[in-house]
């Protein structure tokens, strides 16, 4: 897939920033409200099998260990995540894998895995609901999918934020790609990251056409009281960033092969 190739070169030239970014927890979008309400929508993981989609350097699937998962494939195009995944000290061979995979394309079996988690996953490119046929094949019929991606109704390039309006209509509606730098804490990953987004309509077709139902559909945001107490997020958070979806396999004479 030479299209999706952009998104996994874009992550390999900025892996040491992220890295660097999570084991030094200075991402407050990630700790402070993305992670607790991934976790709070998964809840009760023990003793599940797990697929980590799009695992990075690895500290989720650790996480899922550390609440009682008894096996997490964490999945990633980018050598250099799954390096630093597999060499981290709290790495356990025996709970977590790593692979070197694309999503489209994973390693697990069909039907031997009860949970598959996307956080923060890109969408695709090139045939860009394959993934979810993907997972939906991994999913044993009683398994669940989470995914938390940047919300596509309001996540906009910095360029489109500073203009009135932000996103036009054909915008929207077509497919659009955001390649951008991003900023944490004042500091800049070194490449553009490459990221594309679809509407909601056309999000939630990939889903329905792989055989899914969305059973919640949650929007992680700062409370009221949180602002309060911390300008930091009146600043930062203008605008829903975030969506956080469950879904679940449903029988369908439709799915697409």
């Amino acid at each position: 897939m030479a299209e999706d190739e952009r998104i996994s070169n874009a992550y390999s030239a900025n892996a040491e920033f992220w890295i660097r970014i999570v084991r030094e927890d200075r991402d407050p979008f990630r700790s402070r409200l993305t992670d607790p309400a991934l976790l709070d929508l998964i809840g009760d993981c023990s003793d599940h099998v797990v697929l980590d989609a799009g695992c990075g350097e690895g500290y989720f699937a650790r996480e899922l260990v550390r609440r009682g998962a008894r096996q997490v494939h964490g999945v990633d195009t980018c050598p250099e995540f799954v390096t630093a995944a597999r060499t981290h000290p709290d790495h356990d061979p025996a709970t977590a894998t790593y692979h070197v995979a694309d999503v489209a394309d994973l390693p697990p079996a069909d039907a031997s895995v009860d949970l598959v988690v996307a956080n923060r996953l890109p969408h695709g490119i090139d045939d860009p609901g394959r993934r979810f046929h993907e997972f939906a094949r991994v999913l044993k019929p009683s398994g669940r999918l989470v995914l938390l991606g940047m919300h596509p109704c309001f996540y906009v390039s910095r360029a489109e934020r500073a203009a009135p309006g932000g996103l036009s209509l054909d915008s929207y509606f077509g497919t659009r790609r955001v390649e951008q730098r991003f900023e944490v804490q004042g500091e800049l990953s070194p490449m553009p990251s490459v990221q594309q987004f679809y509407s909601l309509e056309t999000y939630f077709e990939f889903m329905t056409e792989a055989g899914f139902a969305v059973t919640a559909l949650r929007e992680p945001h700062p409370t009221r009281e949180e602002r309060g107490r911390d300008p930091w997020w009146n600043e930062n958070y203008t605008r829903p960033l975030f969506l956080l979806l469950e879904c679940r396999p449903y029988p369908s004479r439709h799915r697409r092969t």
